[in-house]
């Protein structure tokens, strides 16, 4: 069973690498992030609340069901995780494809989240308590579409420079990438911008993480205490 997903997922993923036009600005995950921010634009243009349904709920649910779940697989397992298993340029890698996927998936939800919420409770109506969530996930919204569309490919990019730099340097160990940075101007300069951009990239994304946990408690105040 197990082959056979593998091979639909390559099928597709070669389909999309032959057809899709590469285009940075056609990326599936620079689309998502716009479409989000879309969702959220007409969401904030409605002036009545819209009847609440099941749909809604459910949209909003998962909204914050989602961001939580992937923040915090992200945030607390996966990176020191795969860290521990790779070298500098695996990880480099693997991580330059997730991230793209993790932070364009966070503005779907954080979208999910807002947008849902001002669709029942529009900006002009917003009581106090409304005034606390719907600025928390505005944050977080934000903090999503900072890393997707701006963050991330940078710290990407800089990553990959300074792992090039090490790789024709031949610096492998701890000692040798200290070494390098100690002697070679350049890299001195991609790193100490890969170190300012990643904390601010950290920053963000422990803004959006903690917005879930805001998010969670929010919901759970108003839940039937079981």
């Amino acid at each position: 069973m197990g082959a056979q997903v593998s091979k639909i997922e390559d099928t597709i993923h070669d389909v999309y690498k032959k057809t899709w036009p590469q285009a940075w600005y056609l990326a599936p995950s620079f689309l998502a992030s716009l479409g989000a921010l879309g969702y959220v634009g007409y969401a904030f243009s409605q002036n009545k609340p819209i009847p609440s349904s099941p749909n809604v709920s459910f949209l909003h649910l998962l909204g914050v069901a989602g961001g939580f779940g992937i923040s915090f697989w992200i945030t607390a397992v996966h990176g020191r995780a795969v860290q521990r298993m790779l070298t500098r340029q695996e990880f480099a890698t693997v991580q330059s494809h997730l991230s793209t996927v993790y932070f364009s998936s966070s503005t779907i939800f954080a979208s999910l989240s807002l947008g849902t919420f001002l669709l029942r409770h529009p900006f002009s109506t917003w009581s106090k308590e409304a005034n606390k969530l719907g600025i928390a996930l505005i944050a977080a919204l934000v903090a999503a579409e900072a890393n997707s569309l701006l963050l991330n490919p940078l710290v990407t990019n800089l990553m990959f420079d300074r792992n090039n730099i090490e790789f024709l340097q031949a610096a492998k160990t701890g000692d040798d990438i200290e070494r390098l940075a100690r002697n070679d101007p350049k890299y001195r300069a991609i790193n100490n911008k890969f170190n300012l951009f990643h904390s601010v990239s950290m920053v963000s994304g422990l803004l959006y993480h903690g917005v879930q946990w805001y998010h969670l408690y929010f919901l759970a105040d108003r839940c039937l205490v079981l």
